[in-house]
């Protein structure tokens, strides 16, 4: 089980006001050009290396402008004060002051902003297949998520076409590809809406143990699920 808050009312920002504030090593994670939707992730202390038991997140949504390094040794967000917000407004060029907020991200002496109709955060356990919390499976977009955030630029990269090929070519002597069989295993769920029911196939899995993951996701959204084996050859 994880944990959810999510601000976008006035009285949610009054001006100087502490929204959030955390010790744990944050990266900037994922942006989406899809309602400028722009993501943090932490589940490290700074100078530990092994991971925490859960993840902690921090969505804004959606982002008007921002000024951010690209990682926080322990985070603090506030609301802007006045002044602060006046002269934040006064560089963003085009901008008409309207509902979004203006959000001050603070780190070991050195401050960024975010300005943004609505920000919260999510900590809990994240499956190893769950891309976001802020990115899961649902009924209506029934297609497992593979990026943290949904819609057009929801990674911050991509595999480059040697990646793939290189990916492909592994094990194979002097990069000359073998035809290789292998199986799969596809997830189909039946999803009920409205009374009517539908099939949809809602992801090819490498290994038995993710499909069962993701199987145990999707079910509480589902009518029923199950998985298939599919063999392939390439």
């Amino acid at each position: 089980m994880s944990s959810r808050v999510w601000l976008h009312r006035d009285d949610d920002f009054r001006p100087g006001a502490e929204l959030f504030r955390s010790d744990r090593l944050f990266a900037l994670w994922s942006y989406s050009a899809t309602h400028g939707q722009l993501l943090l992730r932490a589940d490290r202390l700074p100078g530990v290396a092994h991971r925490l038991s859960t993840t902690t997140e921090v969505l804004f949504s959606p982002v008007v402008a921002v000024r951010a390094q690209g990682g926080y040794r322990g985070l603090v967000i506030r609301c802007a004060t006045d002044e602060e917000t006046e002269r934040v407004e006064r560089g963003i060029s085009n901008y008409s002051p309207g509902d979004a907020r203006v959000l001050i991200l603070e780190s070991e002496g050195v401050t960024g902003h975010v300005v943004t109709l609505g920000v919260g955060w999510s900590e809990g356990i994240l499956s190893h297949l769950e891309p976001s919390f802020f990115n899961t499976f649902n009924q209506y977009d029934p297609t497992w998520p593979t990026k943290p955030l949904p819609g057009v630029g929801g990674e911050l990269d991509i595999a480059s076409p040697q990646e793939v090929a290189d990916a492909f070519l592994t094990r194979s002597p002097h990069g000359v590809r073998e035809q290789r069989t292998h199986g799969v295993h596809v997830l189909t769920a039946i999803i009920e809406r409205d009374g009517h029911r539908s099939r949809h196939n809602v992801g090819v899995f490498l290994t038995e143990a993710d499909a069962e993951e993701a199987r145990r996701l999707v079910a509480p959204h589902t009518a029923t699920c199950w998985i298939e084996p599919l063999p392939i050859v390439f």
